[in-house]
């Protein structure tokens, strides 16, 4: 009996495609300061007057880090009376953040000095990368000659900014 052989070429159909997903992230600054507003009451003695710690917290996605300076307005100035001032000080006394964003202190301490012109004060703390810090900041009221010092209020306002690196 002869064997009869089919063969047959079995030809396989089918379609390909591809969509690729891509999520942007665009480089983000935030700097918060947390309860911004600060009062004291002058004690009336030559002691300089230290505020409650200020809080700021601030968040960079650049892949290149950040900067953020903070700087005074002016000296502490008489609410009243403007020709009335006193020397601010301004200190960054800690950074709580990622590691991997390498914060770190660039400028930790400066003050006014309105008798020789200079009414602002600047510190600043940097990152090398994306990430997240909480910044702490002492700022003092100094009191200089209690004896030339006017009754009032005396006011005096820190600006934080942030930038790319």
């Amino acid at each position: 009996m002869p064997v009869i052989l089919l063969l047959s070429a079995v030809q396989e159909l089918y379609a390909q495609d591809a969509t690729r997903y891509q999520v942007r992230v665009a480089p983000a600054m935030q700097l918060d300061a947390l309860s911004p507003n600060r009062t004291a009451t002058h004690p009336m003695t030559g002691s300089d007057v230290m505020f409650s710690s200020q809080l700021w917290s601030a968040r960079t996605t650049s892949g290149t880090g950040a900067t953020i300076r903070f700087t005074t307005d002016h000296a502490f100035r008489h609410v009243n009376s403007s020709g009335f001032k006193r020397d601010a000080r301004l200190r960054l006394t800690r950074i709580s953040g990622n590691s991997s964003a390498r914060w770190r202190f660039d400028v930790a301490d400066d003050r006014t000095d309105y008798a020789s012109g200079d009414e602002t004060a600047a510190v600043q703390v940097s990152c090398t990368g994306p990430g997240n810090a909480t910044i702490t900041m002492n700022v003092q009221f100094l009191t200089g000659n209690l004896a030339t010092l006017q009754g009032g209020q005396y006011q005096m306002t820190v600006t934080g900014t942030i930038s790319e690196n």
